[in-house]
């Protein structure tokens, strides 16, 4: 996905070239990606069908406030179900 997308391609451009034949790099493409890896590619290619003539760059930054959203929400549950229920006083 990163060596296709530059600042200047659209997001149809991006659409395009999602499904493109072999790049030239045995090693990345022997290597399957990752669940957070999907996701995200899937999340992208969302945003750039909502709106195919968008750059990718504002695709992946309504992605990346998504997904900073949501990991926010999840540290405070994290932090809220640590947190002790007592305070400094009592037993």
């Amino acid at each position: 996905m990163m060596r296709k997308v530059t600042t200047n391609t659209t997001c149809m451009e991006y659409l395009n070239d999602e499904h493109d034949d072999y790049s030239g790099d045995k090693m990345a493409e022997s290597l399957s990606p990752d669940e957070v890896t999907k996701g995200l590619s899937k999340a992208i290619r969302d945003e750039c069908e909502k709106a195919p003539k968008e750059s990718v760059s504002n695709a992946v930054s309504k992605v990346k406030m998504a997904y900073n959203g949501r990991l926010s929400e999840m540290m405070n549950k994290i932090k809220s179900e640590n947190a002790p229920i007592h305070g400094k006083g009592g037993v």
